[in-house]
């Protein structure tokens, strides 16, 4: 059985010129004969002269067990009547109507045709900040520790001095740039090893040696710094890259996240990736972030095979590797899940 759906967002529907059949003689007539496209909206705009009386008028018509659902041919009361003659006298239903609905050509572009819509635009020279890196020590040089500050406080910041106890000075003078950093306690394995994540906590400006002590000022603060903190080589954090769509057939995962004090991960966050210059990834790469699990499954939960890939953001490479490299989150639509797959080309044939 065939049969017309009340939506409202639609707009009225009106039944063609010529097909309107009415009982009665006033202005509103005791009845109306359903025609193709109409609704219980439609039918009370036009003859009651407000769409938002259509529960009313479908109280007149009782034979009418869901307002969702009229027939073509049906009659449709206009008044309740009374105990000689009901509304519903004489109405004769459609049991089966030969109707076909007519056929809407739709415009349709080629976004409409995924899901969700991707991250695909392009940004020229933008500035991304990623303090952090994974690896060991001697990637970065470490040479020394905070050992001492002037400032009696537990967290030391910008134009705050501190004291560096270096394994040598040689090279080390007034105007030299240190980076300080903290290592993070989980270890990560990577295809070269264990590694660490290490915070690049400030930048500061070398103005005095003595021994193998160098008195420094705190020219940058990217997070507290604290005494025991680790002096190597300095890091430059921010990084002009254009961002571009993700292109390719690179596949990789997150391996570590910079901020893991944070339960969920956010737009501009620093991550880590097990792909580096060994599978053509370089500064610049633009990668999506894909999942494929339900929106209700827990954060740890396996990928669901059954499901296509879903684009849920996308990130670029500003520190690169040959086995691992750094990126920075630039999109995001849905939460990091653990090892959450990075991928030029979502659902790639395996």
């Amino acid at each position: 059985m065939l049969a017309v759906l009340i939506l409202a967002s639609l707009g009225p529907a009106h039944a063609q010129e010529g097909m309107v059949q009415m009982g009665g003689t006033s202005a509103t007539p005791d009845f109306y004969v359903i025609q193709p496209g109409d609704t219980l909206w439609d039918i009370s705009t036009r003859f009651m002269g407000d769409p938002y009386q259509w529960p009313q008028l479908w109280s007149y018509n009782e034979y009418i067990t869901n307002p969702h659902w009229i027939y073509p041919g049906n009659k449709i009361y206009f008044n309740l009547g009374d105990a000689l003659s009901p509304p519903s006298a004489g109405i004769d239903l459609i049991q089966e109507v030969p109707y076909q609905p007519v056929r809407q050509e739709v415009a349709v572009n080629e976004s409409d045709c995924d899901f969700p819509a991707r991250f695909d635009d392009t940004r020229r020279g933008q500035v991304l900040t990623s303090a952090g890196l994974l690896g060991v020590a001697k990637d970065f040089n470490a040479r020394g520790r905070v050992v001492a500050a002037t400032s009696g406080g537990t967290s030391l910041a910008e134009e705050d001095y501190v004291y560096l106890k270096l394994d040598d000075t040689d090279g080390v003078e007034c105007g030299t740039l240190f980076s300080l950093y903290r290592k993070q306690p989980d270890r990560v394995r990577t295809a070269d090893g264990v590694r660490y994540v290490y915070r690049v906590v400030s930048t500061v400006r070398v103005i005095r040696v003595d021994d193998n002590v160098a008195t420094a000022k705190i020219r940058d603060s990217y997070s507290e710094a604290y005494r025991g903190d680790i002096v190597g080589d300095m890091m430059p954090v921010d990084v002009t890259v254009d961002v571009d769509p993700p292109e390719g057939e690179v596949k990789a995962r997150i391996v570590a996240r910079l901020n893991t004090e944070q339960a969920l991960a956010s737009t501009y966050e620093t991550v880590f990736l097990d792909v580096g210059t060994n599978d053509g990834v370089e500064v610049g790469t633009s990668l999506f972030l894909v999942t494929q699990a339900d929106g209700s499954a827990p954060r740890l939960a396996r990928p669901d095979k059954r499901l296509p890939e879903r684009v849920t953001g996308r990130v670029v490479v500003v520190r690169a590797e040959e086995k691992r490299s750094t990126a920075v989150v630039v999109d995001a639509g849905e939460e990091l899940r653990e090892a959450t797959r990075v991928v030029a080309t979502p659902n790639q044939s395996n």
